[in-house]
């Protein structure tokens, strides 16, 4: 397809600003698309003479304006970049546009800008509302796999410890109390028991985690030292000049380098890890690392490793995350934030 000129200026200029866009060929594609539609719309309102008319939220669910909505919520894009790449084209295109329709008088501008305004924003209500019901979704499906993970760890860890602690305590009950073997029994019940009551305690921490006043990582650090007391083997970083999150932003991603944490303790006990907070003024990169055995992408099902909820919560806050792993070669997640308060 061949772009014309001004139009290929106008949407070298967004991809400028939006790099996001211009590197996603899905979402160039899109662009490309949405803004051809919207220039063709106009000149379809000029030559109608329905130009005079800008109000256009009333199509708000137009089908195919929903579904390039929801594409841009799929790939995090919140609606205040559109507008702001529409603001661009509205400002760049209106000349170009004056000069298409060849309006020549006050009044014949006066209508091309109608018309081209109400080809832009007629896209946007729908985005808006797709955006919207995505976000909901996520957030509705993270709540329920955190409820699921929680149930799991429930029934897997804490009962299966107080089960097989008891277990113990029976035969324990049935052995002579002469027995040199009674001491030993009650010793592993008492472990297991313990193991158990750790467990709940993990889990009541990880449920009140909260960011509050502190910076994340500072938070982090702090519940580390509550989860994981006395890990030698674990060190947090930090590099670039540390700041704030928007709290919400802050306390989601809290709860996924918990989950991250918590897994390498489950998974690679007593391996090495690192923490790493890289920040710069647009995003804040945090990266776990540990030296365990790894495992095989694929092989282990994500909800074994808590990664649907955790990709489900960096769904919600914009982010990115990465797992990283091999047989032998340790695991990493890295987890990109934007700072924004979008």
């Amino acid at each position: 397809m061949t772009i014309p000129a001004p139009l290929a200026a106008v949407l070298a200029e967004i991809g400028a600003r939006f790099p996001e866009l211009a590197d996603d060929p899905v979402l160039a594609e899109s662009l490309l698309d949405n803004v051809t539609s919207m220039i063709s719309e106009a000149h379809e309102r000029y030559a109608s003479g329905g130009g005079t008319a800008s109000i256009v939220s009333d199509r708000y669910l137009d089908p195919a304006h929903l579904a390039t909505g929801a594409l841009h919520a799929e790939h995090a894009q919140h609606p205040a970049g559109a507008m702001l790449a529409a603001e661009m084209l509205f400002d760049a295109y209106l000349p170009v546009f004056v000069d298409e329709v060849d309006a020549r008088t006050t009044a014949e501008v006066l209508r091309a800008s109608r018309a081209l305004h109400a080809g832009v924003w007629s896209r946007f209500p729908a985005g808006a509302i797709a955006y919207t019901e995505a976000l909901r979704q996520r957030v509705t499906t993270t709540n329920l796999d955190s409820r699921e993970q929680i149930a799991r760890d429930l029934h897997d860890r804490v009962a299966h410890g107080v089960l097989a602690g008891l277990q113990r305590l029976d035969l324990v009950l049935l052995t002579d109390p002469a027995d040199g073997e009674r001491t030993a029994q009650l010793e592993a019940a008492a472990r297991l028991l313990r193991g158990a009551l750790t467990d709940v305690q993990d889990l009541a921490l990880s449920l009140h985690a909260r960011v509050g006043d502190d910076r994340l990582d500072d938070a982090l650090r702090r519940h580390v030292d509550d989860l994981f007391p006395g890990d030698d083997r674990l060190a947090i970083t930090t590099t670039g000049v540390a700041g704030t999150l928007p709290n919400w932003k802050a306390e989601e991603a809290l709860t996924i380098l918990l989950e991250a944490l918590t897994n390498r303790r489950k998974h690679a006990p007593g391996s090495a890890a690192t923490v790493e907070f890289a920040w710069s003024p647009a995003t804040v990169v945090v990266t776990v690392r540990d030296d365990g055995p790894g495992f095989t992408p694929g092989a282990v099902p994500e909800g074994r490793l808590g990664q649907r909820t955790m990709r489900e919560r960096a769904g919600v806050l914009g982010a990115r995350l990465d797992v990283e792993s091999a047989p032998g070669a340790g695991t990493t997640v890295r987890l990109s934030v934007p700072r924004g308060a979008l």
